[in-house]
């Protein structure tokens, strides 16, 4: 697997992070103009989850691409 297909992969899983992101802060806002007697339509709890979790699968392919940013330089380095 080379650095170039590695980094793609975590651009993507940065996009769909950030899509499911976007999907539970919709979900969220909508929870408080629904009807109040509807408990499923005013579960916020599970949006918020997902959202710390897509948080975290944010970070994590920020960081793989980081390190191949990182190991790029390095052979950029050792190949000066």
């Amino acid at each position: 697997m080379d650095v170039g297909s590695v980094v793609n992969q975590s651009l993507i899983g940065m996009q769909k992070s950030q899509s499911s992101m976007l999907q539970s802060a919709q979900q969220i806002a909508q929870a408080g103009t629904t009807q109040r007697d509807n408990p499923v339509a005013n579960d916020v709890v599970a949006p918020l989850i997902n959202i710390k979790a897509q948080s975290q699968v944010f970070d994590s392919s920020a960081r793989v691409i980081k390190a191949a940013d990182e190991t790029i330089g390095t052979l950029l380095d050792v190949k000066a």
